[in-house]
């Protein structure tokens, strides 16, 4: 290592100053503290040339000086460091000594702690013996008390029976039955077992007394004497003292009792057993009840014997009811007025049976207040009343959670609720339950009834919105038809059922509204296939349909009333699911019906277009059958767009009057969608167009453009026309009717330019779309020549080879090599034949054959040599612009496939010739 030298540099330069005496002494800031230090850059900075060595000395002996003081002060630590851990030692070893002294004294302590706790023990010992005694002493008095009072009130209990004092005898009873509990331990002791026989004997002999009391008691609606009243009740009492068997054995006695009347009376056959003489069955309850209250006063309100009565009855009543209707089975269907009488007074009947014994809450009031079909909206509800009734609602509903709250805070008003909801739901369905399967009678006559109803609102329609609807444009039958069936629903959720039968009559309505939808279509104009579902072409007219002025108007009001419909039919839905019973509210389903009123606006609005297509395909006829081609001033607009705009400002402005904003602009669009294609198609099935034909039709296509963004102001209002179209809308027109004016750009250009201008008008255009605009070019031969040779050098491919056509031996034309011919056959499959057109084809510059003048030809030898142009550009798109490697490709083809392609050709040129022939017939004539 090289230790570099600097002049001018001394030792002070390290951190070392030199002393007058030549050594070298530390600065403040020793360099070798430092966690930096580097030896070599030390050394250099103290010296830093060869004069500086000359401190060199010094420096070696005040580093070794400096060395030895620091191993002094190592060796200085050390040894303080062992002092230290010998003295450390020592006191942990005092520590430990103290610890186990500590130890010793606890374990004194507790040694002390025990003499003392025995002591205390010695001592309390016979304390705890005099305590038992004492103890002991006590239960046994008490239990010698027990029994005199026991014996005494037995003796007493006794003497009461024999006198039949029953008032006496229930309290005796009582304080015997106490009295009791507390010798349950002692029965294996004689005494004790023998008042238990005795006190047995005792209540057997108090329950038959009361029975036969009871049995006392009449049948009839007279009075009954007060002091047997006064003994009946005493002998409730007993028999409430006797226990729950006793009580029930009683209580069911009375009951049976009662029902044997009701049986004499109400036979399960005869006279009584008819559907329409069930309520007078309700009657001698009712009845009954009120002639026998004070009969009913002496049993204790907690037996409950008035409401086991009415449970009781109504077991009996469904047994016989439910014989009554299956011996009557056949004859339900003839008599359903009388069965929905029975059904009425049936649910009546239980529902004032629930709110007498089980109590009637705020809830059921509003429920009952509250009508069922609030949900469903209403024909002669204004905005206003129908907002007013949806906050009501609101405001009773949180009601009603404030109140189940403040309930459920109290546990007795908790019990008590949940005690009535019981007796409510023991009378729910307890007669009612047993018509549920013979309410299908009633369904399909409510059915029936509805479509007849149907028939004849749609038989006497006008098919005109009704002047006085607050929904515009509504057919009348369709809000009668709701109020019928609305009507219906809710006599079935108050007086018929809320269950399956509920259920089986929301599908049959459902069923209805599907037959109604069936009625509107079948209202709409048809095509003359029958459909009312129909695509427009060109070229056909089995798509058209011919719909009058009048029946515009008609059409409208059909698509707003399916809107009427199909919101009704979602909100009729919501309304049945929440008044039917839980298990069934799920199962109803409306979207079905959903679907088909919206059928029917999707139905109605294709119809609309229809009929105006049909109308504008009047126009588009008349443009094909312009003369393009020898047209040779531009003028104003045509002929057929003037029809085209009275068809539209006829038919805009009453479609747009009578739809929804929403409908009329997908009518428009719609419409677009379907007229745009179908023109740029009529463009091509001109005959020929020159240039100033072809700006003449760009003039009129400028034209039709402006008419339809125009058409989406006939649906607004005066304010509004003067608003802009919806965006969507325009951009399509633009963008579809630009395609139009690109193309009769194109087809208006020089033959020169042709190429280049449809790369640039058409940049997305297809080989087939060039070849379509030569033929609708008017041109020579030669200018279709030429743009072909154009297109060919835009594209970057070489001409394809000639073709030769076969004709007769005897005579031969020598073929032109055209662009459009077919390349030459490979020489591997020269010998495949190929079959011969019956009719000589001449080339393109060919002189006439002798089958066919020159005139007759022409137009068929183009469209020849357009189809192999076609099919020869086509190989060359499919293989690419190598001509070398389609003709590799195609060499490798199997002779079947070119026998194939042989006859294809040769039958398509056939089809081909024969389309010429006749057009050039037509031409001459």
């Amino acid at each position: 290592m090289s230790v570099s030298l600097e002049e001018g540099r001394g030792p002070s330069a390290a951190g070392m100053q030199p002393t007058k005496s030549g050594t070298i002494v530390e600065s403040s800031a020793d360099a070798f503290d430092k966690d930096d230090f580097d030896p070599l850059r030390y050394i250099n900075d103290m010296f830093p040339s060869e004069q500086s060595l000359a401190g060199l000395d010094p420096l070696i002996g005040s580093l070794k000086h400096r060395v030895r003081r620091v191993d002094t002060e190592i060796l200085g630590a050390v040894r303080q460091q062992s002092s230290s851990g010998t003295r450390a030692k020592q006191d942990l070893d005092k520590s430990k000594m103290e610890i186990q002294e500590l130890f010793g004294k606890i374990n004194e302590i507790r040694r002390k702690a025990e003499q003392s706790e025995v002591m205390v023990q010695d001592i309390c010992r016979d304390i705890k013996k005099l305590d038992y005694a004492k103890k002991h002493l006590t239960y046994t008095i008490t239990a010698l008390r027990r029994l005199a009072m026991l014996i005494n009130a037995v003796d007493q209990l006794q003497r009461a029976v024999e006198r039949q004092e029953y008032s006496e005898a229930a309290h005796l009873l009582e304080a015997v039955q106490q009295l009791s509990l507390h010798f349950q331990s002692f029965a294996q002791i004689p005494k004790v077992a023998e008042l238990g026989g005795r006190v047995s004997t005792l209540q057997k002999s108090l329950q038959m007394n009361v029975m036969r009391e009871f049995e006392l008691l009449g049948t009839g609606e007279e009075s009954t004497n007060p002091l047997l009243l006064e003994r009946l009740k005493a002998c409730c009492l007993v028999t409430d003292a006797l226990g729950y068997k006793a009580r029930d054995e009683l209580v069911d006695y009375v009951c049976k009792k009662e029902m044997g009347v009701y049986s004499q009376i109400f036979a399960p056959v005869g006279d009584t057993a008819q559907l329409d003489r069930v309520e007078r069955r309700y009657n001698w309850l009712r009845k009954r009840l009120r002639a026998r209250e004070e009969v009913w006063a002496i049993f204790p309100e907690a037996w409950r014997v008035p409401q086991l009565l009415c449970l009781m009855f109504c077991q009996v009543t469904k047994g016989q009811v439910a014989e009554m209707l299956d011996s009557r089975g056949t004859e339900l269907a003839n008599n359903v007025e009388a069965l929905l009488l029975a059904v009425k007074s049936t649910n009546d009947f239980e529902a004032e049976m629930a709110r007498r014994f089980g109590g009637s809450t705020s809830e059921d009031t509003e429920h009952e207040e509250e009508d069922p079909m609030d949900g469903m909206a209403a024909d002669d509800a204004s905005p206003a009343s129908a907002v007013r009734e949806r906050y009501e609602r609101m405001f009773k509903e949180k009601q009603r959670g404030s109140k189940g709250a403040a309930a459920a805070g109290d546990p007795a008003a908790a019990a008590l609720a949940a005690q009535g909801q019981a007796v409510r739901t023991a009378f729910q369905g307890s007669i009612s339950s047993v018509f549920t399967k013979h309410l299908s009678v009633y369904v399909d006559a409510e059915e029936k009834q509805l479509r007849e109803t149907m028939d004849v609102l749609v038989r006497e329609e006008s098919w005109q919105p009704m002047e006085d609807a607050q929904q515009t444009n509504v057919l009348k039958s369709s809000s009668e038809l709701f109020a019928v069936i609305k009507r219906s629903l809710t006599r079935c959720s108050k007086f018929v059922s809320t269950g399956a039968a509920m259920l089986q009559l929301c599908n049959a309505f459902q069923r209805v509204l599907r037959a109604y939808s069936g009625k509107l279509i079948a209202r709409l104009p048809k095509t003359a296939s029958g459909s009312v579902n129909a695509t427009a072409s060109a070229g056909t007219s089995d798509w058209q349909i011919k719909m009058p002025d009048d029946d515009i108007p008609v059409v409208c009001t059909i698509v707003s009333t399916a809107e009427y419909c199909n919101e009704i039919v979602g909100s009729l839905g919501r309304s049945v699911a929440k008044m039917l019973d839980p298990p069934y509210g799920e199962q109803v389903d409306v979207s079905e019906e959903e679907d088909q009123f919206q059928a029917v606006t999707t139905a109605c609005l294709t119809v609309l277009i229809l009929a105006v297509e049909t109308r504008l395909d009047a126009a588009l006829q008349q443009m094909i059958r312009v003369p393009w081609a020898t047209l040779e001033t531009v003028g104003d607009q045509s002929e057929f767009v003037n029809v085209f705009s009275k068809v539209l400002g006829q038919i805009g402005p009453r479609i747009g009057a009578s739809l929804n904003g929403n409908y009329f602009r997908f009518f428009c669009d719609k419409l677009a969608n379907s007229f745009t294609p179908r023109f740029y198609e009529y463009i091509f099935r001109c005959r020929k167009i020159g240039e100033a034909g072809s700006q003449q039709l760009l003039l009129d296509t400028q034209a039709i453009k402006g008419l339809l963004l125009d058409l989406p102001a006939a649906g607004k209002s005066k304010g509004e026309q003067d608003q802009a179209g919806p965006a969507g809308f325009s951009s399509w027109i633009t963008r579809e009717l630009g395609r139009a004016e690109a193309l009769l750009k194109v087809v208006g250009s020089r033959p020169d330019t042709l190429a280049d201008n449809f790369f640039t008008l058409m940049p997305s255009g297809t080989l087939p779309d060039y070849q379509r605009i030569i033929d609708l070019k008017a041109m020579k031969r030669s200018e279709q020549q030429q743009c072909i040779d154009a297109f060919n050098k835009r594209v970057g491919r070489p001409a394809p080879a000639p073709v030769q056509f076969p004709r007769p031996p005897t005579q031969q034309a020598p073929a032109t090599a055209g662009i459009g011919a077919r390349p030459a056959a490979p020489p591997a499959a020269s010998a495949v034949p190929r079959p011969a057109p019956t009719t000589t084809l001449p080339a393109s510059g060919a002189g006439p054959a002798s089958t066919a003048s020159p005139s007759r030809l022409d137009p068929t030898e183009e469209q020849l040599r357009a189809s192999t142009q076609t099919q020869e550009l086509a190989t060359r798109f499919r293989f690419g612009a190598n001509d070398a490697a389609a003709r590799a490709t195609a060499a490798t083809a199997t002779a079947s496939e070119r026998v194939k392609e042989g006859m294809a050709g040769g039958l398509a040129a056939m089809k081909r010739l024969n389309l010429g022939f006749k057009r050039s017939s037509q031409q001459e004539s």
